[in-house]
């Protein structure tokens, strides 16, 4: 006996807006990776520098 899965009948426009949220979740995704990673490794570590410190290019005396 096979299991049958339910079927949904979307409309055009639903699976428009479905497409359009993975879109975007995949760019989320792709250019939130890093800074995440980067943000863990900062709050992991016990010497944290401050925040500003971090975003200015100049080194801090």
């Amino acid at each position: 006996m096979a299991i049958k899965l339910p079927s949904f009948i979307l409309s055009d426009e639903s699976r428009d807006k479905i497409s359009q949220i993975f879109q975007f979740g995949q760019k989320v995704a792709h250019f939130g990776w890093i800074p995440f990673v980067l943000y863990l490794g900062w709050k992991s570590t016990s010497n944290r520098p401050a925040l500003l410190q971090l975003l200015t290019p100049l080194p801090s005396a």
